[in-house]
């Protein structure tokens, strides 16, 4: 392929994954019209090679196919394993449709299954943030959603969207009809929910809790 047809054939890459411009210029460490630029007005003529390689990382793919330069076979073969998936992972400050993306997470395929037996791409990772869930998850932490899960399944940990924002609350059933939302610090009032006005977007399926180290 030459230059431009490298270009579409990214283009269409990003696409078929679902992904943007936008999110994957700044996971690439660009700013966020980067890959706009580049795919439309060809600027930079060629990806630098650090740019490439995370590219070719997020969208899953050989990064010989991200260039028309032939790569050695060190690079082409060895830059990415077909056994790793990409996880997004999302901002809570808004609802789950306009969620903005704030990364990606490539991890082995084998882990994954130790996470949920969904499909990869049902998965969403996001930060925690605040203390509302302290104990069980401090601010920082990670936590895994199954965006598959969209509907009370028994008492658990879900994610759930409230006034345009995704928040992780521990949801026990109450009644046939009603739910309680539960903050795990005592601190906060328990809420209850109809379950026709409660909408769960997701099942915590997985966390890891982060420790700063002096």
């Amino acid at each position: 392929m030459n230059i431009e047809q490298i270009r579409h054939h990214i283009d269409t890459l990003i696409k078929q994954k679902g992904k943007n411009y936008r999110s994957l210029s700044m996971a690439i460490g660009k700013n966020e019209a980067y890959l706009h630029q580049y795919i439309n007005k060809g600027s930079p003529l060629r990806l630098p090679e650090e740019q490439r390689r995370k590219l070719a990382l997020l969208l899953d793919v050989d990064e010989q196919q991200l260039t028309d330069i032939k790569l050695p076979k060190s690079i082409e073969t060895s830059n990415i394993s077909s056994n790793n998936v990409i996880v997004e992972m999302i901002a809570t400050d808004r609802s789950l449709e306009d969620a903005e993306t704030t990364g990606f997470w490539s991890i082995p395929l084998s882990q994954i299954l130790t996470v949920s037996q969904s499909k990869p791409e049902n998965l969403k990772i996001l930060c925690i943030t605040g203390d509302s869930m302290q104990p069980t998850f401090k601010d920082g932490d990670y936590v895994f959603a199954d965006l598959s899960t969209d509907k009370f399944c028994g008492d658990g940990l879900y994610l759930i969207e409230q006034n345009n924002h995704l928040l992780v609350r521990r949801v026990q059933q109450f009644s046939s009809n009603e739910a309680v939302l539960i903050s795990d610090n005592a601190n906060y009032k328990t809420v209850t929910s109809s379950f026709k006005k409660l909408k769960i977007v997701g099942k915590i399926v997985y966390a890891l809790h982060t420790q700063k180290i002096s």
